[in-house]
């Protein structure tokens, strides 16, 4: 039969690795219309090599973030070709719609997609989205998850998601501007013991912007994880890694917790509204190391107030603090954050049009299209490239 609609996650080029995680955002859309009754078809065009020669419905979703819009495009220049219904959804659609529809898209949905993908198929008229612990698990049969290739402690893992949106606002994020939702322990705890049943995964990164922001939360899951054969990966904020939850950590499994560190200069972190200080990011490697969770630390490199003075503090800071791991990325303004609407008030100039926005890539092809006041965009670069050739272990270079 054929679908109702085609489903596509646009390739990301900039990647390194690019089937490591199966695109749950389009996983969770098929989930939910295939429970309303509709044919979906999922594509995966970049982690799978999927092509728009596979597209079979007439009516087509891409689901799009900034650093993909270009790929994105392109698919859908060539759809509209075919006289494929375009829309558009995800991140870069909810920030930039008007650019969605001057590159061909007929409809635009800005934050989550299934009440309105919903309206589209004249189910009914509501537009609110469910409760996040009704919505139906993500469709881990609509693509072969068993293809993407991620390891936790030697361990073949998938992804899962426990929340949408995020409570923080950092001046450089481009978060859609939706409420916050985390679903309840059990909801997540029963779709993990059903992964783990249906496909036979012991390993997930659970992808939440940020997973401890309830203790009770986490201490349910803890309780019911323990000494259950289970290992995990997140990523959480350094001033909710106290002791106590670190150990919470531990008894579920976690593995390796990924930090938004971002600068190792407190002027850094307060210009950008980051909430957080240098102290507490020292504070929570120190927790991770004390109860065997290894830590992976995000830098970026040319935000606001950016220096060289501020670079070498955050030199300071890796050698102080010692994370077990780093990833270093070029400071983007992405559409939707405050930054990128407001460049005069944190002192950058930038380019956006036509450019490539990539935070993180390929070493040796990173492009900065960020300056501050004292940094160019290539001395942002060649920070970059230091910072991670000097402190990320030999062993885990590409």
């Amino acid at each position: 039969m054929k679908p109702d609609i085609t489903l596509i996650f646009p390739d990301s080029p900039f990647l390194i690795t690019k089937n490591m995680f199966p695109p749950l955002g389009i996983m969770y859309l098929s989930a939910f219309l295939k429970q309303k009754g509709l044919e979906v078809q999922c594509l995966d065009v970049g982690g799978l090599g999927h092509t728009i020669d596979m597209v079979e419905a007439d009516t087509v979703g891409i689901s799009i973030t900034t650093p993909q819009r270009d790929s994105a495009f392109e698919i859908a220049r060539h759809l509209k070709e075919q006289g494929k219904t375009l829309i558009a959804g995800g991140p870069h659609a909810s920030h930039m719609a008007s650019e969605c529809y001057d590159d061909g898209f007929d409809c635009v949905i800005n934050g989550y997609g299934e009440a309105c993908l919903y309206r589209l198929f004249n189910f009914e008229q509501s537009g609110i989205n469910p409760p996040i612990d009704e919505l139906p698990y993500p469709d881990r049969d609509c693509l072969p998850i068993k293809e993407y290739e991620q390891y936790i402690d030697g361990r073949p893992a998938t992804v899962l998601m426990a929340s949408r949106g995020c409570p923080y606002n950092c001046s450089f994020c481009a978060n859609i501007k939706a409420k916050f939702e985390m679903q309840s322990a059990e909801r997540t705890l029963a779709e993990l013991f059903y992964v783990q049943e249906k496909y036979g995964y012991t390993a997930f990164t659970l992808y939440d912007d940020t997973f401890a922001i309830s203790k009770k939360r986490l201490k349910i899951m803890a309780d019911a994880l323990e000494n259950k054969d289970f290992r995990f990966r997140c990523f959480c904020r350094s001033d909710l890694l106290s002791d106590d939850i670190c150990g919470d950590f531990a008894r579920m499994g976690m593995d390796t917790i990924g930090i938004g560190i971002e600068s190792g200069s407190d002027v850094i972190l307060k210009r950008n509204m980051k909430g957080l200080s240098v102290t507490e990011s020292t504070r929570a490697i120190k927790n991770l190391r004390k109860h065997g969770i290894l830590s992976k630390a995000f830098l970026i490199v040319g935000l606001p107030g950016e220096t060289h003075e501020t670079v070498d503090e955050t030199m300071a800071w890796i050698e102080n603090a010692k994370p077990d791991d780093i990833a270093v990325s070029v400071f983007q303004p992405l559409p939707g954050s405050d930054v990128f609407n407001n460049p005069d008030k944190y002192g950058v100039e930038f380019m956006y049009d036509g450019q490539p926005l990539w935070y993180r890539g390929k070493p040796g092809e990173y492009v900065a299209n960020v300056a501050t006041e004292e940094l160019s965009p290539e001395e942002i670069v060649r920070y970059r490239d230091m910072l991670e050739a000097t402190y990320k272990p030999k062993e885990l270079l590409k």
